[in-house]
């Protein structure tokens, strides 16, 4: 491998490196680290974590773009809960998850997690009611 000036590399230890920038002599440098042509930090080519083992794309070009996350379902988590709470809640938060999955993201589906939020939250407090 040849590193070139401007390009993003991986070290040995799955960091990423770059944009490498080339000197006047003949070595790369990035953030204060000096490497070779051929991608080594030492120069006697001892090995390091901070070699660079190959080329990669820039890091943001690699990035998909993330669905729409649906905030409401935050409120319908329950692996925290103590045991008994738990399975009150389980129930409600594997339909908002099957409801973000399987309805179009519109008006009446947020209406429809929020009624259904509802519901959770009333069943939670009858369950601990006195």
């Amino acid at each position: 491998m040849q590193i070139e000036d401007g390009k993003f590399y991986t070290t040995r230890t799955g960091g990423v490196v770059g944009p490498v920038r080339a000197g006047p002599d003949g070595t790369y440098f990035w953030l204060g680290r000096t490497y070779t042509k051929s991608g080594s930090y030492h120069a006697d080519g001892e090995s390091s974590p901070f070699d660079l083992v190959e080329e990669r794309e820039h890091p943001l070009a690699e990035a998909k773009p993330a669905a729409p996350q649906e905030n409401i379902l935050q409120f319908f988590a329950y692996d925290h809960l103590p045991p008994t709470m738990k399975e009150v809640s389980r129930p409600f938060g594997a339909m908002a998850e099957n409801m973000v999955k399987t309805l179009p993201r519109n008006p009446e589906r947020t209406v429809a997690l929020r009624k259904l939020l509802e519901a959770k939250d009333a069943a939670v407090r009858a369950f601990i009611a006195k």
